[in-house]
């Protein structure tokens, strides 16, 4: 009998990645996302609905997905995105007896995607972390700032999506490069009236460390560092590289993870510190991750592996065996990036160091072809997604 599943947020690169994988592995794909996203436009989906935005209206939303469950006989629900997993995971006693939901236990969820108490567990446990001052709110801070005394520093809301009664508040990080800079981002910015974290900025490569963990241990592994980013100052990955394992960032995952009980998918996100050589935690991904797709193009296909082990299978195979050294792009993802770089004065956009010039932007950009290299959204046995997502770029960009 084929499984059918459910795949939410099929707007997203990640989305799209699970949709091809689970389509490959023989199962009947839904997506939900907004109209005309491109999963959606994937071969690999049987069938695409509409779904209100989760950030916006909990119940209605929560009310769209569970008619899809019912209407197409849904099994597993694969929530993509932060709001997604919040609401499904906990609602999960909404659904029908027998239907999955492919996220961990709320009470793990609240832990993984609150930064503030990540942050305390990985000191507690002795994980590299950057300096950390530790705001409760926005008076708060008015308490503490003469505690900032060297600049720049990284100011990180403590929650990706703050819940509130009337919907999610996006959060972001901002960076300030003065005492002043930062005294206006805690004057202006609604999201730190929550709490938040000021903290020194890590000079250094940045690398994800992507799991399936089984509570107290790894089931599967893979490590990338990112190249290129958006926005260049750091940000999303658009072009990112498969790397060995780390024994260091392993092990500090495990602690991490274990302390919290954690089972299914995560990223764990460390920046190596060019002053001493060790990496300093940056954040917890609770869901699947926008370079999901080089990690299945390097032979660990994290949606099916996550699959089977909801299904009680454990994944066969040596951890950490997989191809090192090939390279990811999000091709209009390096077209955004080019585009910023050019617009802008390289001295203004807090460039890490050892970014390449525009000239080697521009030409990277050229490369429809490359030697160990692959497209996250381009893939000619299934190109409609990239149409599609041609066609949504530039009708946004009017």
């Amino acid at each position: 009998m084929m499984i059918s599943v459910l795949v939410t947020d099929g707007e997203t690169r990640a989305a799209l990645a699970v949709t091809r994988s689970l389509g490959r592995k023989g199962c009947r794909v839904v997506v939900g996302g907004r109209a005309k996203n491109i999963s959606s436009a994937s071969k690999y989906c049987a069938k695409a609905y509409h779904l209100p935005s989760p950030m916006v209206d909990e119940e209605q939303y929560l009310h769209h997905v569970l008619n899809i469950v019912h209407d197409e006989n849904i099994i597993f629900v694969f929530p993509i995105t932060e709001p997604a997993v919040h609401i499904l995971s906990k609602n999960r006693h909404e659904f029908p007896k027998g239907v999955i939901t492919a996220a961990p236990e709320w009470d793990k969820i609240m832990i993984a995607f609150n930064k503030v108490e990540v942050f305390k567990r990985a000191e507690h446990l002795g994980v590299g972390i950057p300096s950390t001052i530790f705001v409760r709110d926005r008076e708060d801070f008015f308490t503490k700032e003469h505690l900032c005394t060297t600049f720049p520093v990284v100011v990180k809301p403590g929650m990706s999506r703050i819940h509130t009664s009337s919907g999610f508040i996006s959060t972001k990080v901002v960076y300030a490069n003065s005492a002043e800079e930062l005294r206006a981002c805690y004057e202006k910015i609604d999201a730190l009236n929550y709490p938040s974290m000021i903290q020194e900025k890590i000079i250094g490569p940045g690398t994800g460390l992507f799991t399936l963990f089984d509570r107290d241990r790894h089931l599967a592994l893979f490590s990338h560092r990112r190249l290129r980013e958006k926005p260049p100052s750091g940000g999303v990955s658009v072009v990112s590289e498969s790397v060995p394992l780390d024994p260091e960032m392993v092990d500090a995952s495990a602690r991490l993870l274990s302390s919290i009980g954690w089972a299914g998918v995560a990223m764990v996100e460390f920046k190596r510190d060019i002053r001493d050589g060790r990496p300093k935690l940056m954040e917890i991904n609770g869901r699947f991750w926008g370079s999901l797709q080089l990690a299945i193009a390097c032979g660990v296909d994290f949606p099916a592996l996550l699959l089977d082990y909801l299904h009680g299978g454990k994944p066969d195979g040596s951890i950490g065996e997989y191809k090192t050294g090939h390279k990811l792009k999000w091709f209009l993802g390096t077209l955004d990036h080019l585009i910023i770089r050019i617009k802008n004065d390289d001295a203004s956009l807090n460039l890490p160091p050892g970014s390449p010039s525009k000239f080697r932007c521009f030409m990277d950009f050229l490369k429809v072809w490359e030697r160990n290299t692959s497209f996250d959204v381009i893939d000619r046995n299934d190109i409609s997604p990239f149409i599609r997502e041609l066609r949504n770029y530039f009708q946004n960009r009017d």
